[in-house]
């Protein structure tokens, strides 16, 4: 890395537009061009230049995007999940619809983009920046040591993430209290009698997956009982269905099954119903995050609920105020509530 010295001391510069050009085999008026989204290098050769400077860290200078007045007016937001489950979930249509809620009546509009994992995730983030794409981001499915939110500080780009609390103080979070909504379905379960708890969940170094089973266990060692049995699930079709195959063929069966979304809980109604077992008779089931479907469903499915339209508008409003130059900060949405339905009874 190149650096310099300032009142004796070194600090990293970032890459300079000759850095650039020699690394892209272009001249530095080709770059020139290219950064300022300006005529002069055809397309092919500007996308080389602006990858190249995304490869090597390049962002605008910050005062120089103070100085100049043009913005993209766009705000981005790229979730690393399979198309199939964006399509499919509602989190994600609502909280995408509470978002365009709010920028409807603003001057920006929103960018979306679905890619297949955090690399993916994070290499539009760069090509953004670089390209000066949006003026801020939204994140979802904050990760332990996530490397996007390291990434967007090194950047310097107005960013909420959206299912913290996250400890950075470079980014804005927004958050729904995931272990008290936890504690409180555990606590009704337990009411009902129930003491074999299992859980379906999402991939454990997701921060809400994290913090539900750690509120399960907690809850369920605080009322003297061992803890749940929790399977994490793959990214294969039918993975949900599997695994509840794997709880039901153990040698002692849970009186109830925790899901971490809708679909999940769906997919693990529709197992118990091949298996002969009723439900809540048999075996009671409990999901994250209330949906139509949920309602829908024979039994309705017992439901966590929160308002996912106004988590979008939340963190959409934040995300603006950090593009005016708030500074970041930790707002708490809400605390999921409980909705009891059909699916779960009596142990």
């Amino acid at each position: 890395m190149v650096t310099h010295e300032t009142s004796g001391q070194e600090i990293a510069s970032r890459p300079r537009i000759g850095d650039i050009a020699r690394a892209a085999g272009v001249s530095t008026a080709a770059v020139s061009y290219a950064l300022n989204n300006r005529a002069g290098v055809s397309t092919q050769t500007r996308d080389r230049i602006l990858d190249v400077a995304a490869r090597l860290g390049w962002s605008p200078h910050d005062a120089a995007r103070r100085l100049s007045s043009a913005r993209s007016e766009t705000i981005g937001m790229v979730i690393g999940r399979s198309a199939e489950v964006v399509a499919t979930e509602p989190f994600f249509g609502s909280f995408t619809a509470g978002v365009s809620e709010v920028l409807s009546g603003e001057s920006h509009s929103l960018t979306l983009q679905v890619v297949p994992d955090v690399d993916a995730e994070m290499s539009t983030l760069e090509k953004w920046w670089a390209r000066r794409t949006v003026d801020g981001v939204l994140l979802l499915d904050p990760r332990a040591a996530d490397p996007r939110i390291r990434l967007v500080e090194k950047l310097g780009m107005p960013t909420v993430v959206a299912g913290g609390p996250v400890a950075n103080a470079s980014v804005t979070s927004i958050w729904t209290d995931d272990e008290a909504g936890m504690r409180e379905a555990v606590a009704h379960l337990l009411a009902l009698g129930h003491r074999r708890f299992a859980r379906i969940s999402e991939s454990g170094t997701l921060l809400h997956s994290m913090t539900r089973t750690g509120a399960m266990v907690g809850a369920l060692r605080e009322a003297g009982l061992p803890k749940p049995t929790v399977f994490e699930l793959d990214d294969t079709p039918d993975s949900a269905e599997t695994l509840t195959h794997r709880l039901l063929d153990q040698q002692v069966r849970p009186s109830v099954i925790l899901c971490d979304n809708d679909l999940v809980g769906i997919s693990v109604l529709s197992t118990l119903h091949e298996r002969g077992l009723d439900v809540p008779r048999d075996i009671s089931v409990m999901v994250w995050d209330d949906s139509l479907l949920c309602q829908r469903m024979s039994p309705s499915l017992s439901a966590m609920r929160r308002d996912v339209l106004s988590y979008g508008a939340q963190s959409a409003r934040a995300l603006l105020r950090m593009v005016r130059g708030a500074a970041p900060s930790v707002e708490l949405h809400s605390v999921p509530s409980f909705i009891a339905r059909a699916s779960t009874g009596p142990a």
